[in-house]
């Protein structure tokens, strides 16, 4: 495709996602993981990496340099929210401008085009970050397909992107596995090269897994036991009916250009490539649903199905465009893939919205209360408004004090009297996994001067 043409498609994309993200962004960083990570970035000064997830520092960068820089809430929010269309934003141009290379930035861009919905929301995860950084690392690959000497930038750029990969989430080692197998495929010539990365990532992958192993890791890959405990009612389990109506419902998009993708090979007769594309999509789906058999929130499991993207993006970037005759042709298409990205990322933002006003409604509703620090007690949630409540102290710190300069302290407990002990802590902000004294946070963007008892809420009508 003409580098100018995908100048104007990808920053027309960007650009509309980037808007979306200053549109939304109490949407998007008062929601769970991200007021959580935002709490404690302006309350230590430094990043909130977990996992050994250090990708994360790009877009923790932000908020952190506004912090340092004593940027109001309201402008570390959005510049945090911002971030994380920043990061793809510079990959994508990277790739093209820097790297001078069409059809990986056209693949990164579908990538990005072709589920994303809810994840948009949920920006916390790592993986789309991991792939960033994979997708820089794949265009320094491709530009080394049609040279004899292969350049020493790879090792020593191409490298420590891998580790970066490695790191950032484990989920990479799919997406990895099946770009070094299309490019197998596609390059006879250079697989020894291949051979010799694979190598090298499977090293470096490891490592990690054994000596940076972590319990939350450890935990998500105790799923994968239901392969074998579930066999063979794999086809019966929730999570397959869920992503079924999804496929239709949401992703009918990737189910088109799965069905595209494959009669383009069956028709071309390059059935290598044919049963690379299906197996990846649906042994990696089945693998997915196989870890959550009985399903999870939308946005979890979408962020997971993030890599089918991969499996449909770059074998039509790099094959099927490639060979359509008229071009534009290919330009109607991305087009159309990228229009219909921002229209299904903007008509999901009501779930975002609907639990955002919840929270803003609640606020309002006990802003005259003589103790408006209070404990609710999970039951009396409306969950399907709210999706998860572990963070919800950190949500309403941050929602308070973004609209009403007034920081509120409210806790929503999963256990029944689990924060009996945080009753009379009348100087402190207590969360889930935090006990903060007032005078110990930074007084910017912590207004905390409620010094009244915690009060538990008795009755769900409280909450209506």
């Amino acid at each position: 495709m003409n580098k100018r043409i995908l100048l104007i498609l990808g920053g027309a994309m960007f650009g509309a996602l980037l808007v979306l993200s200053v549109v939304f962004f109490k949407e998007r960083t008062a929601f769970i993981d991200i007021a959580y990570h935002l709490f404690f970035i302006l309350n230590n000064e430094t990043f909130a990496i977990q996992n050994y997830r250090f990708g994360a520092f790009f877009t923790q960068l932000f908020p952190l340099l506004g912090a340092k820089m004593n940027c109001s809430l309201g402008t570390v929010a959005i510049a945090y929210s911002m971030s994380f269309i920043i990061l793809p934003i510079l990959t994508f141009f990277s790739i093209l401008l820097g790297c001078k290379n069409t059809r990986v930035s056209l693949a990164y861009l579908l990538f990005i085009s072709l589920l994303a919905m809810h994840t948009f929301y949920w920006t916390q995860s790592e993986l789309p970050q991991a792939m960033a950084f994979l997708f820089l690392f794949v265009a320094m690959l491709d530009n080394q397909m049609g040279n004899e000497k292969i350049a020493r930038s790879l090792y020593f750029i191409g490298m420590p992107l891998l580790i970066v990969v490695c790191f950032t989430h484990p989920l990479s080692i799919f997406a990895f596995s099946f770009i070094m197998a299309f490019y197998w495929l596609s390059f006879p010539e250079k697989r020894k090269l291949l051979y010799q990365i694979s190598i090298a990532f499977a090293i470096i992958y490891t490592v990690k897994s054994i000596y940076f192993k972590t319990d939350y890791d450890s935990k998500a890959m105790l799923g994968l036991e239901n392969i074998i405990s579930l066999f063979p009612h794999y086809l019966s389990i929730q999570s397959n009916k869920n992503f079924a109506y999804l496929l239709f419902q949401n992703y009918y998009i990737l189910l088109l250009f799965s069905v595209f993708v494959c009669g383009y090979y069956f028709n071309a007769k390059k059935h290598s490539k044919l049963i690379l594309i299906i197996s990846s999509l649906v042994g990696y789906v089945m693998i997915v649903n196989l870890t959550y058999p009985n399903g999870a929130d939308k946005f979890y499991l979408e962020n997971q199905y993030l890599l089918l993207g991969i499996f449909v993006g770059i074998p039509l970037a790099y094959d099927v465009l490639a060979d359509i005759k008229f071009s534009k042709i290919s330009v109607v298409i991305v087009a159309v893939i990228c229009s219909f990205a921002v229209v299904r990322i903007y008509n999901a933002h009501k779930t975002y919205t609907q639990r955002l006003e919840w929270n803003r409604n609640f606020l309002a509703k006990t802003a005259k209360l003589p103790q408006k620090k209070l404990i609710i007690p999970a039951p009396f949630a409306p969950m399907d408004t709210l999706l998860m409540t572990w963070g919800a102290s950190y949500e309403f710190w941050l929602l308070s004090t973004l609209e009403n300069n007034e920081s509120r302290s409210i806790i929503i407990e999963n256990d029944i009297y689990e924060f009996n002990w945080a009753k009379d802590n009348n100087k402190a902000f207590i969360a889930k996994w935090g006990n903060f004294d007032y005078q110990n946070l930074n007084k910017t963007y912590f207004k905390f001067n409620d010094t009244t008892r915690y009060e538990r809420i008795t009755e769900a009508s409280q909450l209506q």
